[in-house]
């Protein structure tokens, strides 16, 4: 008889229990499993067989695992599908063109404010320039005009 594994996703399932506590099992060694290293760790494939005897699952209980786990799969397709038509219908191109166009105009906006700014940085320094040279002028040593030799 031919092993089969399953990831350790798929065992929870099976087996109704959590991912942790499979890991737990496999970790404790009551699960057999097969490890393969993978860039990111390893990744555990869980004996089929091995998980059976350990939970002591019955084919009822494994085949309402499997329907329950194909329902939920079907409902989060069927919700996905829900959300993209929903999705879609709120985001049009009259909605795509107001946005582009309000980009635009805030872009513009920005444009004018950094030019405003970059003005009044250059008057700043210009009138820093003058307050410099007017107080240069004023801590100059006053010479009396009669002593025009020293």
């Amino acid at each position: 008889m031919a092993q089969t594994f399953l990831t350790i996703h798929e065992a929870a399932l099976l087996s109704s229990k959590s991912v942790q506590t499979i890991r737990r099992a496999i970790k404790g060694k009551k699960i057999k499993a097969r490890k393969s290293k993978t860039p990111q760790g390893y990744n555990y494939m869980v004996d089929r067989q091995s998980l059976i005897s350990i939970y002591n699952l019955k084919e009822e209980q494994i085949a309402k695992n499997q329907e329950n786990t194909q329902v939920k799969d079907e409902t989060k397709n069927e919700t996905a599908k829900q959300q993209k038509k929903l999705a879609k219908n709120f985001v049009t191109s009259d909605d795509l063109n107001i946005f582009k166009d309000t980009m635009q105009k805030l872009i513009d906006q920005h444009e004018k404010d950094k030019e405003n700014l970059f003005r009044l940085i250059k008057t700043f320094q210009d009138r820093m320039v003058v307050l410099e040279n007017q107080v240069k002028m004023l801590e100059a040593p006053k010479k009396k005009w009669f002593r025009f030799w020293r």
